[in-house]
């Protein structure tokens, strides 16, 4: 019986069709078993459009020997080998072995591709921009074709080919002829992958991410508490000067990075996720899970952020719907009538 692994040589004197495949089939990767079948369903394709019309017929495909014959079954039970193909059917037969056996290898390393995908799916790659299709932007990581389709860009981004970029792995995709790594510049597992490479703090567990909020390309906060009580799990995001979280936000352009402390306590959880307006106070309606925030008049636009911005993050780290006002200025007392 034939075994897996590398077919062997393929012999001359076949007409051409087991020549045209002999390169092909030293690295297809697959059994000679399925190379076999597949060859061979491709010359009886051939032979029942060109020549006979007939259900019956079989092929007989032997590398080692570098033969193939057609056969046809008999009434006594037998087999009738046909009379073989030539000149312009011999080439056609050629040509469609060669397309089957492509069609195969395109097949299974579209196979590859999804199941690297699927292995290392939410992880952090570098890769390198190619070129623009359409919306989307192909990228290169090794080997591998990368896709960065416009839903999974970050807003206001932009790209030229030959640039570095970090991504996380989406998925594998199937294509018409072929199949492609799927990537994400917009996922919030990117802060937290670029967060991981940064703060070794992270990594050995002395302190953990509690929630990530990101509008990308704009803004992004990060809600960290320590599980280490003597280490401050915003000052280690940060690292000293400031080095660390510049290394991560020089990943992510124009998008702002704020880093939160975690707070137990609801009402001092919105107040740090407020960052960076300072608040007054923060009253709790827990039957609508709305947080009720006083800030300074003069402060009141920094909280609210550009269209919303700062308060909707802070809300969607929290989980806590919040409303912010103003604290009403403090009333001048009259002044005393002259005695």
């Amino acid at each position: 019986m034939p075994g897996r692994g590398r077919p062997p040589a393929v012999h001359p004197g076949d007409g051409g069709i087991l020549e045209a495949v002999a390169e092909l089939a030293a690295s297809a990767g697959i059994s000679e078993d399925e190379l076999t079948e597949i060859v061979g369903r491709a010359i009886v394709e051939t032979y029942r459009r060109l020549v006979v019309d007939d259900p019956g017929l079989t092929a007989r495909v032997d590398f080692r020997l570098g033969v193939h014959d057609v056969l046809r079954p008999d009434p006594a039970g037998g087999e009738t080998v046909m009379a073989p193909l030539t000149g312009d059917a011999a080439r056609q037969a050629a040509q469609a072995v060669r397309g089957a056996v492509l069609d195969r290898l395109r097949n299974a390393g579209a196979d590859r591709v999804i199941s690297e995908a699927t292995t290392h799916r939410g992880e952090l790659i570098d890769a390198i921009v190619e070129s623009p299709a359409g919306g989307s932007w192909y990228l290169r990581a090794g080997d591998t074709t990368v896709v960065l389709p416009p839903e999974e860009q970050a807003m206001g981004e932009e790209l030229a080919p030959r640039q570095h970029l970090k991504v996380v792995i989406l998925e594998g995709r199937r294509r018409a002829r072929d199949a492609v790594v799927v990537a994400s510049r917009s996922h919030p597992q990117l802060v937290r992958l670029l967060l991981e490479q940064e703060v070794p703090e992270l990594g050995r567990g002395q302190i953990t991410i509690r929630a990530i909020a990101r509008e990308a390309g704009r803004r992004t906060k990060v809600a960290v508490e320590a599980v280490d009580p003597d280490i401050d799990p915003q000052g280690a995001c940060i690292g000293p000067h400031g080095i660390r979280h510049r290394a991560i936000t020089s990943q992510l352009g124009a998008e702002q990075l704020q880093v939160v402390r975690f707070d137990a306590d609801p009402a001092r959880y919105v107040a740090n996720a407020l960052i960076p307006a300072p608040v007054l106070g923060v009253e709790l309606d827990v039957e609508t899970r709305t947080a009720h925030v006083t800030v300074d008049p003069a402060k009141l636009s920094l909280a609210i952020g550009r269209g919303g911005e700062n308060a909707r993050l802070a809300a969607r780290l929290t989980g806590w719907r919040i409303d912010i006002t103003a604290t009403e200025p403090a009333a001048e007392a009259p002044a005393e009538e002259p005695s």
